[in-house]
């Protein structure tokens, strides 16, 4: 699918949600739910394909 168009407005603040865990400066977002949350985001067509799976990359590390 052709989706290089999609501007996703949450993908920076999710990559830097995502940054904060990994450097430890945050260590109160729940893991899961984030995921949950950028998956929905996905499934709207809010979001990029690229994106999404640059951010799932990252969630699998995590769980």
């Amino acid at each position: 699918m052709y989706d290089q168009h999609i501007y996703c407005e949450e993908y920076k603040d999710f990559k830097d949600t995502i940054a904060d865990i990994i450097n430890g400066d945050d260590e109160e977002t729940d893991v899961q739910e984030l995921a949950d949350r950028i998956q929905e985001v996905y499934d709207e067509g809010r979001m990029q394909s690229t994106q999404y799976d640059d951010l799932m990359r990252y969630i699998q590390d995590l769980i």
